[in-house]
């Protein structure tokens, strides 16, 4: 469902459907290499060209992929450790704790 609203709402601006010659001098600069367009182009040469032409489309989807990867990769490196949880560390956090609501 996901993959169908994405295309649906990120066609217009990529020149999915309609071409990148019709869109506006700023989208049709980075039109091409928007995720809408080539998961367009890619499922459209899936279907009806048995696969080719294909490669410009899972390059970008690819690029798309990895780099929010490495991205989540270096932030679970770098991340502070976490204190772990003892029965003293329970406890004072539980004395700290105050409770939400009005008083009766």
């Amino acid at each position: 469902m996901t993959v169908i609203v994405v295309m649906l709402f990120g066609n217009p601006s990529s020149g999915g459907a309609n071409g990148v010659p019709y869109l506006p001098a700023f989208w049709r600069d980075i039109g091409p290499f928007l995720p809408p367009r080539n998961a367009y182009i890619l499922l459209r040469n899936t279907i009806y060209f048995d696969g080719h032409g294909t490669t410009q489309a899972l390059v970008v989807l690819l690029v798309y992929l990895t780099i929010p990867a490495i991205a989540l990769a270096l932030l679970d490196r770098f991340r502070t450790p976490e204190i772990p949880v003892t029965r003293e560390t329970e406890a004072e956090a539980t004395a700290l704790t105050v409770p939400v609501g009005g008083l009766p």
